[in-house]
């Protein structure tokens, strides 16, 4: 229970619904929380090791050839040097050359596993990443014939490959999680869907599509368009507008901290009136 005053509780009386991983999700709670929410955590998505690791393993024992390894999450990092300790090539570790992390979590884990982050581009967005590599090398003409591992989600994106690419890199994009769907509770759907939360907080892409499908792609619309909405990053609010949904927070960074407080002005000095239920 939070001992804020009143006054700095701009989301008191008001249910929010956090669609993210548990690790994610207590750090949200405990935010929204502190500003006045009653906070229902979602789990719609799970994440594994993919089932092939064949490219993956193969990008591991060649690791020296690579001038950059790009880790786009949190989860790259976990599954790729996990896969690593398993095939027995923790001393390949040493081969490592630039290492660059999109987003601070990303680079607090990889520091925690002892490595050397060379690069956080500013922008965690693929043009971003693009502008920085080629900072370092002194242009963008530089960054041709420059191999570059990118380990990440079955289902990533394939925009930061191909801008690489585009500029002349040697990109082999490996994956080595996949998100699959996680099944919610029954009590949970009904919940959501006869009394529609103020506000839907959304912190990746997966967690968007497999929650709207938890009901059926057009009832999940519908659940998805009763609600205010929260997504963190631009990729995360491409997945909500692709189902024909607004999009009305979203954080300067990719960060939970930026969120919060994204979320925090939107109800305090804008009111944040939440969105009706469309019949």
């Amino acid at each position: 229970m939070s001992d804020s005053p009143i006054d700095d509780l701009p989301l008191r009386n008001r249910m929010v619904v956090v669609v993210a991983s548990p690790e994610k999700a207590e750090k949200l709670q405990d935010g929204l929380e502190r500003l006045g929410a009653e906070v229902l955590p979602v789990q719609a998505s799970l994440i594994r090791g993919v089932q092939d690791t064949s490219p993956l393993d193969a990008a591991l024992r060649s690791l020296g050839q690579y001038r950059w390894i790009l880790f786009t999450s949190v989860h790259g990092v976990h599954y790729f040097f996990q896969r690593m300790s398993d095939l027995g090539l923790a001393h390949l570790r040493a081969e490592l050359q630039g290492i660059c992390a999109i987003g601070p979590a990303t680079a607090a884990r990889l520091e925690s596993l002892g490595f050397r982050v060379t690069l956080v581009p500013d922008e965690f967005v693929s043009e971003g990443v693009l502008r920085a590599l080629a900072g370092l090398h002194g242009g963008a003409d530089n960054l041709r014939g420059l191999r570059v591992l990118l380990p990440r989600a079955r289902e990533g994106r394939d925009l930061l490959p191909r801008e690489l690419n585009a500029a002349g890199a040697l990109v082999d994009a490996v994956p080595c999680y996949e998100s699959v769907p996680a099944e919610l509770d029954e009590g949970t759907k009904r919940r959501i869907a006869e009394q529609p939360p103020d506000l839907l907080v959304f912190t990746s892409p997966s967690n968007v599509r497999n929650f709207v499908n938890a009901w059926g792609e057009q009832a999940g619309k519908r659940v998805l368009a009763a609600s205010a909405v929260a997504a963190l990053g631009p990729v995360t609010a491409a997945a909500v507008l692709s189902y024909g949904s607004e999009v009305d927070i979203l954080p300067e960074a990719n960060t939970i901290v930026s969120l919060l407080n994204a979320i925090r002005r939107f109800y305090g000095s804008a009111g944040g009136q939440s969105r009706m239920p469309q019949r």
